[in-house]
């Protein structure tokens, strides 16, 4: 099965970014910029919309710059900080690409009682399909997150939180909205 996005890409331009500025706008600018130039194809350069998302009790914006049936790239970060539960995808590697801050998190079926190392800039992480964490996002954390396998099966975890328990229905709209350019503009290539 052969994908569009290559992880080491996305690493790389982590990597490039991390600690060039403490502006994260310039930051998430610098990253998205350069995933456009990597993946002219898939990734418009121009600007985006952030839309607020809650999933797992995990309150932040996210910015949707690919997305197919089988993968996703998104930025998701907070100015102020949230925690919370990562989901628990059985057909979906989550692989995170840190620009800015800093991410804890811990193993929720482990009996290790220790967190796992702290995520910072220009490091990455990936939540192997059918594993779930706990985790902590520093405020001022900003990161590419990277979803390949069976993409859809992520949006209900992605949608319920956020409509069911904060009945925060423009923010669905607005997400849906999102999705439904992108699926567009793939088609028209």
């Amino acid at each position: 099965m052969s994908y569009q996005i290559d992880p080491d890409v996305l690493q790389r331009v982590a990597a490039k970014v991390a600690g060039l500025t403490t502006d994260t706008d310039e930051i998430v600018m610098h990253a998205v910029e350069l995933l456009a130039d990597a993946y002219p194809h898939l990734i418009d350069p121009g600007p985006g919309r952030w839309v607020g998302s809650k999933a797992g009790g995990v309150l932040g914006k996210v910015r949707f710059l690919y997305f197919s049936a089988r993968e996703y790239v998104v930025i998701f970060g907070s100015p102020t900080g949230t925690q919370g539960f990562s989901g628990r995808y059985k057909h979906v590697d989550i692989h995170k690409f840190l620009l800015a801050g800093r991410i804890d998190s811990y193993d929720l079926e482990s009996d290790e009682t220790r967190p796992l190392p702290s995520l910072l800039p220009g490091e990455s992480t990936c939540l192997q399909r059918g594993h779930a964490r706990g985790l902590t996002i520093a405020p001022g954390s900003w990161h590419i997150e990277y979803g390949r396998g069976a993409v859809v099966t992520t949006l209900p975890f992605a949608m319920v939180d956020t409509l069911v328990m904060s009945l925060e229905l423009e923010s669905v709209r607005r997400s849906t909205a999102e999705f439904t350019a992108l699926l567009r503009r793939r088609l028209r290539r």
